[in-house]
């Protein structure tokens, strides 16, 4: 189910809803993908996050970067984006790279579903299951 991504301020501090509502999103925007290009993979990035997991990595945070970076190339081939590599006892991204990320969730989401919106339909089926267009 997609959420709402944040608008991130400087002040703002990165908790286990806002990492469980990125993996959520991006898994989301590649379930509607497929639905409308052909079918491609994303890395695994495992069950959400609990308090008792309170801790994020470098590995996690450059999953969801590389995840990003999937979709966008098997959706919009032509377009390429800046991906980040996070490394271990650095800087943990801040508020403008968190929007970076949020902000491409939703600019993809939001096409992907104009054009769900936007493909043929027929008004009616004939027999049994759908058509060739309505697949």
């Amino acid at each position: 189910m997609w959420i709402q991504p944040k608008i991130w301020k400087k002040e703002d501090h990165f908790n286990i809803e806002d990492y469980n509502r990125i993996k959520n999103n991006l898994q989301e925007l590649r379930a509607l993908a497929v639905t409308l290009y052909p079918d491609f993979a994303i890395k695994e990035m495992g069950p959400d996050k609990g308090y008792q997991d309170y801790s994020f990595y470098a590995d996690e945070i450059n999953t969801l970067e590389d995840n990003l970076g999937r979709i966008r190339d098997s959706i919009y081939p032509y377009l390429k984006g800046e991906t980040v590599t996070w490394y271990e006892n650095q800087p943990f991204p801040d508020y403008r790279a968190l929007n970076r990320i949020e902000g491409g969730c939703l600019k993809m989401y939001e096409n992907l579903m104009g054009q769900s919106r936007g493909r043929p339909r027929c008004t009616f089926h004939l027999g049994r299951g759908r058509c060739a267009v309505c697949r």
